[in-house]
């Protein structure tokens, strides 16, 4: 039942309007003085209609409105009193404090018609409110259910990216390393300020970048001397070998990109596609660095290793050649120790490497 409070210091005008609306079903609370009705606001405010006459001892009508709204905003407030307080209600309602003013002596049918808009008023405003938190609500659940389907997403891309790169290292007879690869990618894309997005992107396509050699025939992919031409035409077929089989595979869209890419060079000369500066992918151009000194500083099945120092020299004077050479400077920027390091933790015994490969995007993002 919705309750109307009205206020008067006349008895009888609270007699008479506690007669009127409780024959249409308020539950209908009077005071004489506003004192009284602002302590019955302070126990329980829960009142759709407040009205209040103007003229009263103590505080008037306004003022008491006023404090009633501090106590109870969600109610109307009604002014009820005479025409010569017109002024005082006009007032009233340009500073937000009552929703009506009503004249005395009132219209019953008018009175009626007030107070019943002003509690459909309530009950929609209410409604809306209601209906307003009932969306948040479905709103934060259906984030929370993205956020589960985004994580169940990143676990079966995460076991899809195991077995992809446990089925190299088992053929790799050239020792790729593709998680020590991925994880100087992210070192050298966190030097060059990627995003964790653009990481975890550049993570994934540095470890399966070489999928393709799966494709290529041990005779070739495990020879210990340096491949004749026909057998490096063969090779060279892997980028595309690689791209194809992801295809089918949505979540990996952008990674298979670096997979095409990841052997073209700066000055054009590289393959499958022959592009050049910026035409190639920025995630391509720095997997290009980052796997160009892991094979000259830690060597092939067909060639011997040659040394941090002598890798970073060597990539040095091709910069501009074969290297993007804004790569090539954040390469130089980062401390060699440092950087052996990172591809050290990455293929250590220990935890589940691709996992480390996280930790190191965490704590690199978090010391921006």
């Amino acid at each position: 039942m919705d309750r109307l409070l009205f206020v008067d210091d006349e008895p009888f005008v609270l007699k008479a309007l506690k007669r009127t609306f409780a024959l249409e079903g308020f539950e209908v609370v009077t005071a004489e003085r506003p004192a009284d009705a602002l302590e019955m606001l302070q126990e329980n405010s829960d009142f759709v209609v407040i009205g209040s006459d103007y003229r009263m001892p103590e505080m008037n009508g306004a003022e008491f409105l006023q404090r009633a709204r501090e106590l109870a905003p969600q109610s109307y407030r009604l002014l009820i009193s005479a025409v010569e307080e017109f002024h005082a209600a006009v007032d009233a309602i340009n500073r937000g404090e009552i929703y009506r003013f009503v004249p005395k002596p009132w219209d019953r049918d008018d009175l009626l018609h007030i107070v019943r808009g002003a509690v459909d008023d309530f009950h929609l405003r209410r409604k809306f409110q209601e209906m307003t938190a009932l969306l948040h609500s479905k709103n934060t659940e259906l984030a929370s259910m993205n956020k589960t389907l985004e994580q169940r997403v990143a676990d079966r891309t995460h076991d899809l990216l195991e077995a992809l790169v446990t089925a190299l290292d088992q053929r790799g007879a050239e020792s790729v390393h593709s998680r020590r690869l991925a994880a100087w990618c992210v070192r050298l894309g966190w030097q060059l300020d990627l995003s964790p997005e653009q990481l975890a992107i550049m993570e994934q396509g540095a470890l399966i970048h070489d999928v393709g050699k799966i494709g290529i025939p041990d005779s070739i992919l495990l020879k210990g001397a340096q491949l004749t031409p026909e057998e490096w035409e063969q090779m060279k077929r892997h980028p595309e070998v690689g791209y194809r089989m992801l295809a089918n595979i949505p979540f990996l869209d952008e990674a298979r990109k670096l997979v095409l890419t990841h052997h073209e060079r700066w000055d054009g000369g590289g393959y499958p596609l022959g592009l050049a500066g910026a035409a190639i992918p920025r995630s391509a151009r720095i997997l290009h660095v980052c796997e160009a000194y892991e094979s000259i500083a830690h060597g092939r099945n067909f060639r011997p290793a040659r040394g941090p120092e002598e890798a970073r020299g060597e990539i040095a004077r091709c910069s501009g050649t074969q290297f993007d050479p804004e790569i090539v400077a954040a390469f130089l920027a980062i401390p060699g120790e440092e950087w052996e390091e990172v591809g050290r933790a990455a293929v250590a015994p220990g935890p589940p490497p691709v996992q480390s490969l996280q930790d190191l995007k965490a704590s690199l993002t978090a010391s921006r």
